[in-house]
């Protein structure tokens, strides 16, 4: 088998890709640039957005098989301060996802849907919420800090950024 080598018209073919290679990049920083920009939901994706959010932090909230009042206490504190739920609002969430989760076998339902709606930055911030509720009783279970990870991984957040959390230091600086 014969190999051919000879010359490329490197400069003719980076001259005329260069025009389309920059459209390419000036796409991919656009696609870049708007993950950092939070996105304007209507009122059923804010909701689907609400549940997943809810399921994932209940889950957190059952993960050690002992539901404390402490960290529904902070469940309920954060879906109404952060969400901007009235109290009652945020309890029916949390009744209703209770009856959800019983039927879900996997964190990537809630997952995908935070991965549709939130970018980096708002899911870190959602991050260092479930790892609130984790320490609202003052201890971590096994099962806990493996959910833990396991959704932040889903969500695509790097381990390090996980565990700068774990030890309450910033982690927006890590993507």
């Amino acid at each position: 088998m014969e190999v051919l080598t000879g010359i490329v018209y490197y400069q003719y073919f980076n001259h005329t890709s260069n025009i389309s290679g920059m459209n390419l990049f000036n796409s991919l920083k656009a696609i870049l640039q708007t993950d950092q920009k939070p996105m304007v939901l209507n009122a059923e994706e804010s909701k689907e957005l609400n549940q997943a959010i809810v399921e994932l932090m209940l889950e957190m909230v059952k993960a050690d098989f002992v539901e404390l009042h402490a960290e529904k206490k902070v469940l309920s504190s954060y879906l109404s301060h952060s969400l901007n739920l009235p109290l009652e609002k945020a309890n029916q969430y949390i009744e209703e996802a209770e009856v959800r989760i019983n039927f879900s076998i996997s964190l990537e339902s809630q997952t995908n849907v935070i991965n549709n709606y939130l970018n980096k930055l708002q899911k870190i911030k959602l991050m260092e919420q479930l790892w609130k509720l984790a320490i609202a009783d003052n201890q971590v279970h096994l099962l806990e800090e493996h959910l833990f990870y396991k959704a932040g991984d889903l969500l695509g957040i790097k381990k390090a950024a996980l565990e700068q959390i774990c030890k309450n230091e910033p982690a927006e600086g890590i993507s």
